[in-house]
């Protein structure tokens, strides 16, 4: 993506790009390379950290009451897996395929220099050589064919899975059918990516010019405004936090505690003090005949307490 914007004066609108294969070639093979693995095309390395996972969930099994739980996060990872492949292929249909778009900034897209392709082939190649981690090469502990890098991470889970074998919480079933875990990788894949060169190569444009049909409106006005994600965060954490701060600043610290404790403290003190300033004016007569006055209103409540 990044040597995609470079490309092309920083754009980041793939409606104004289109036919960057032929003027990126680096770029769009990387890219696409990526997209295939990203989608769980069997056999690149996306496969078996994706779906290979999900298959894996498939023949886990929790205890009683919880049975249905992997197989739910197994339907949700399809499903998510699906939307991967329709959105990529979305993604490489628009940016790379067709012809240039009109609206771009510049007529013609340039390749980005070695110090962005060759990183990007390192990646690609990656991206499909990684596919040895998850080949049946190392033996598991019964004996049968097992991956890669499940072998190796076998210790750090080891612990864990012989507590949930004990305590009959977990049981995980033999790591074999894998050819049907192929099967379902390549058929999400095609799916999701069949989908979306129907729309977009042959639908979509076909309707360039027509009113789009309600539901298909209101989709695309779902989708364009962010699935209005946006506003659910403003009005379930922005709003009622601003309104917490407001409280917090303009009731609490500014009004309660500036205003009624601190201002209010220092308020009542100044007029304590200035009403007793009158009393305390240095005029030694005034002291005695107050003393007297004391003296006199002291005599008269010990009398009244005796009498």
């Amino acid at each position: 993506a990044g040597s995609v914007m470079h490309g092309n004066a920083e754009e980041t609108n793939i409606k104004r790009l289109g036919g960057l294969f032929k003027e990126m070639p680096s770029t769009s093979w990387t890219f696409l390379i990526a997209t295939l693995a990203i989608t769980g095309i069997v056999p690149l390395s996306g496969f078996f950290s994706k779906d290979a996972i999900l298959h894996g969930l498939h023949q886990t099994h929790l205890a009683e009451g919880l049975t249905w739980a992997p197989h739910l996060a197994q339907r949700v990872g399809q499903l998510a897996a699906f939307c991967t492949a329709f959105y990529m292929s979305r993604l490489f249909i628009l940016a790379f395929m067709g012809k240039r778009s009109p609206d771009a900034k510049i007529a013609h897209a340039h390749e980005s220099g070695r110090a962005m392709t060759l990183p990007l082939w390192v990646l690609a190649i990656l991206s499909v050589a990684a596919l040895v981690y998850g080949l049946p090469l190392m033996t598991s502990p019964s004996g049968q064919g097992e991956p890669v890098f499940l072998n190796f991470l076998r210790p750090v889970f080891a612990t864990g899975m012989s507590i949930a074998g004990r305590l009959d919480t977990v049981v995980q079933e033999d790591t074999g059918g894998l050819m049907m875990a192929y099967f379902f990788a390549w058929l999400i894949a095609l799916a999701g990516g069949g989908l979306a060169a129907i729309l977009y190569f042959k639908f979509f444009p076909s309707q360039v010019g027509k009113a789009a049909p309600a539901p298909l409106a209101a989709i695309r006005s779902f989708a364009v405004n962010k699935f209005y994600v946006d506003e659910l965060y403003e009005a379930v954490v922005i709003k009622p936090m601003k309104f917490v701060s407001f409280f917090l600043y303009k009731v609490l610290d500014a009004l309660f505690i500036d205003t009624v404790l601190v201002r209010g403290t220092a308020w009542v003190t100044q007029r304590v003090g200035s009403a007793l300033r009158y009393v305390q004016n240095g005029n030694v007569q005034a002291y005695a005949a107050l003393m007297a006055l004391a003296l006199v209103g002291a005599l008269a409540y010990a009398l009244m307490k005796v009498l």
